[in-house]
């Protein structure tokens, strides 16, 4: 189990400079075997830190080719490459020790997963473990236990398995254009008034806000997509008591059955790996040219292990790692001490080696959930099903447009100016064609005959291309003696309490927080 003052260091990431001069001691940075905490690291300069904006040049920043490429097309840092040159991140199960002179030394460890593929778990066992572990770390803090709760199976088997219910302050948030009739909501409250747990909705809105804040934390090592996670703790961390920690249900979807990636046949194929929801850029506008040498090492590399489902299954975590540790980072950048069972080699894989037929569509955690009476699935609750947040986010905070100019080194300008057509300009036709595409007959035939949302295909790439443009931005103030230190330190927008009424939907007879 990871502890949680180890979570607590990895919150304050350090740089050292090494080609300044030698240390008195060695340094080491390790990966676990997920790499859920990314380390990067500079070839050329020799800083290590567990951001990356510690470690670029920014004074002579350039891109790496095929890296901005991938970056583009996954929309985060693949392959151990980032998108700036020299910049490159630690695999998994990985060891960098900045030596006493001064130089880096990189070992690659032994993968304890490998071993823990072929066995088998049977289902008592496996929840037995889950439930230990999630009661051992409830006995080891003390304090209320925040756990985001969206009503789904992984935070739904959190509450579930916490012994004290009187600890738990579950909070939710909602995606629909009436946040409170979204399904998550719907579900998470009717969960609360099960299970007797105290449960707060926030609105959600104004995460364009927190832009800056994301590039502080994150720079271009993945796309601006989690602002929405720094608004739900921003405004969670004023409710909250001072003393709680935070319960988080990341990666156990994965574990528990709910994905099943094809295992690729050729280097190409590892897109589907990338696990992308389509929150990416289109590479094909990139203007640097690059022969597509990193896809081809990890294929040679992962082929034969990629034939496994379940290899496969884990390679896909281990990619999408370098995104998914801002579900951990940002509530620990709030103050917050944040520990998730998913995160343990023996409980996920306790998950990963049950029977296939019980992981299949998760029947082992439905049959769970019906034997404790929390089968909310059966209960037919009426809620809306549509994603809309993000829309609604850019009428209610505008975006910038980019500047087409300052990206022309990295993609088209014409690619640019058609992006910020698409989610800058007011165009009525694509807000009727949206709310047609939300519509379950009418929007799931337009999808077949290949209609899209172009707004939201434009807004992603946006996502993906702003923290470039904000680096090539660095630069030009790193070159003219200013901003060479980033400020990482995350302050929540302080919204009044008009503000945010002003913001939620009038609640008629339901009742946005539920106490036991």
């Amino acid at each position: 189990m990871i502890a949680v003052e180890e979570i607590e260091q990895w919150a304050k990431p350090d740089a050292r400079t090494l080609k300044e001069g030698a240390f008195d001691t060695m340094t080491t940075y390790r990966t676990n075997w997920l790499r859920s905490d990314p380390v990067f690291y500079n070839q050329r300069t020799g800083k290590v830190s567990r951001s990356i904006n510690d470690v670029i040049d920014f004074a002579n920043l350039e891109f790496h080719p095929e890296g901005l490429s991938n970056y583009l097309a996954f929309g985060y840092s693949v392959f151990e490459q980032t998108p700036i040159k020299d910049v490159k991140f630690l695999r998994h199960s990985s060891k960098l020790t900045i030596e006493a002179q001064g130089n880096l030394s990189l070992q690659q460890l032994d993968d304890p997963a490998e071993a823990l593929l072929s066995g088998r778990t049977r289902e008592s066992d496996a929840i037995e473990l889950l439930r230990n572990r999630v009661q051992d770390w409830e006995s080891s803090v003390d304090g209320p236990i925040v756990i985001p709760t969206s009503g789904g199976y992984d935070s739904r088997i959190l509450n579930l398995l916490v012994k004290d219910k009187s600890r738990i302050r579950s909070f939710t948030y909602g995606l629909s254009d009436r946040q409170l009739d979204h399904f998550e909501v719907v579900r998470a409250r009717k969960l609360s008034e099960v299970m007797g747990t105290d449960w707060t909705w926030i609105p959600l809105g104004d995460f364009h806000e927190y832009l800056p804040d994301w590039d502080r934390l994150f720079g271009p090592s993945t796309h601006a997509h989690g602002m929405y996670h720094m608004e739900f703790y921003g405004k969670m961390r004023s409710l909250a008591p001072a003393n709680s920690f935070v319960l988080s249900g990341v990666n156990g979807s994965a574990w528990a059955g709910e994905l099943r990636p094809q295992s690729p046949r050729g280097p190409r194929d590892l897109i589907a790996l990338g696990y992308t929801h389509g929150l990416c850029a289109d590479s094909s506008q990139c203007v640097l040219r690059h022969s597509g040498d990193l896809w081809l090492q990890y294929w040679e590399e992962h082929r034969e292990k990629l034939a496994d489902p379940l290899y496969c299954l884990l390679s896909l975590v281990r990619m999408k790692a370098i995104l998914l540790c801002y579900l951990k980072r940002v509530p620990i950048s709030l103050g917050f001490q944040v520990w998730t069972p998913f995160h343990d080699i023996d409980v996920a894989f306790a998950m990963l080696t049950l029977p296939p037929e019980r992981r299949l569509h998760r029947a082992w955690q439905r049959d769970l959930f019906r034997r404790h009476g929390l089968d909310l699935e059966a209960l037919g609750l009426r809620a809306a099903r549509a994603d809309t947040i993000n829309h609604h986010a850019m009428r209610r905070v505008p975006l910038a447009p980019l500047d087409a100019r300052l990206l022309r080194e990295a993609v088209k300008p014409s690619y640019v100016e058609w992006i910020n057509r698409k989610v800058i300009g007011q165009m009525p036709l694509e807000e009727a064609k949206r709310w047609m595409l939300g519509l379950p007959k009418i929007g799931g035939a337009m999808r077949r005959l290949g209609i899209t949302d172009d707004k939201l295909k434009a807004y992603r790439a946006y996502l993906t291309l702003r923290p470039i443009e904000n680096a090539i931005r660095m630069r030009s103030l790193a070159q003219k003696g200013a901003g060479a230190v980033i400020d990482r330190t995350f302050r929540p927008a302080q919204k009044s309490e008009a503000s945010v009424a002003a913001f939620a939907p009038v609640p008629d007879t339901r009742s946005m927080r539920h106490s036991s």
